[in-house]
């Protein structure tokens, strides 16, 4: 399942993959997980679709960029050091942030849920 893994990438001294769409990425995603310490999902509730290009930040305690990517599909895993991070997530002009505490000894998890924009009928 390696051959379906989206390739490691480094941002400063954090390595991440972002990736997932289709079933074997999301398989070889999902089985990879173990490998790094934040596994973050994303998703829009209407349908339940799974998103890609969702603008990533991640900083530490004090406020230092950690990560900044675009993810490539709706699963990012990360190699952070243990510590408190700020996540925040864009997608479609909508940001949302989580604060989420990492640990070297598990994965921490995060979702990141966007309600679709609503569209504007005419009766």
């Amino acid at each position: 399942a390696t051959e379906d893994l989206p390739p490691l990438k480094t941002y400063g001294n954090v390595s991440y993959i972002s990736g997932g769409i289709g079933l074997d990425a999301s398989t070889a995603v999902k089985a990879a997980k173990n490998d790094f310490t934040l596994s973050l999902l994303f998703a829009q509730t209407k349908r339940g679709e799974y998103l890609a290009d969702v603008n990533v930040s991640i900083r530490d305690k004090d406020g230092a960029l950690m990560l900044e990517a675009v993810s490539d599909g709706p699963m990012l895993l990360a190699r952070l050091p243990a510590g408190i991070y700020k996540i925040s997530a864009e997608h479609q002009g909508t940001v949302q942030a989580k604060t989420i505490r990492v640990d070297a000894k598990r994965v921490a998890h995060a979702a990141f849920v966007w309600q679709p924009a609503a569209k504007a009928t005419i009766d």
